[in-house]
């Protein structure tokens, strides 16, 4: 009689489910990420050499773009929700700073339209972002 050999069980985990879970993870996040990133605006700031740090939590980000469109904390809005928005705030905190990121070809008018806006509403803290001017190199003296 012939007895049939036993086969041994294959000692190695199945790992094509946890592939294919950690690919759809990968695919997730890199999908959700570059949403996040669509929703910013591109505002070349004006340049100084004077710097201060701000905390986040104690303000609210104007953005003015050279096309005039205009965005609150990276979200967009037109005139009267900016308007709204701000009321908002002033009744939550008063002393909230308010940070207008201004594109640099942006009109003078426009800037101070939206600081009326806010000290309307009752936020006196007012602020324009600047990015850091580097220093300009020394000459050297002749000899």
């Amino acid at each position: 009689m012939k007895f049939r050999e036993r086969e041994e069980p294959d000692a190695r985990p199945d790992v094509t489910n946890m592939v294919d879970i950690a690919l759809n993870l990968i695919i997730y996040f890199a999908v959700t990420a570059s949403f996040a990133i669509a929703g910013s605006f591109m505002v070349k700031l004006p340049q100084a050499n004077a710097t201060q740090v701000v905390d986040k939590s104690q303000r609210v980000s104007v953005e003015i773009q050279l096309s005039g469109q205009m965005a609150v904390d990276g979200r967009p809005v037109n005139l009267s929700e900016l308007k709204a928005l701000l009321q908002e705030t002033a009744r939550k905190n008063p002393k909230t700073l308010v940070v207008i990121s201004a594109d640099r070809a942006v009109s003078h008018g426009q800037v101070v339209s939206v600081m009326d806006l806010a000290q309307e509403a009752g936020l006196g803290r007012l602020a324009i972002a600047t990015e850091h001017k580097p220093p300009a190199p020394e000459a050297e003296a002749p000899p």
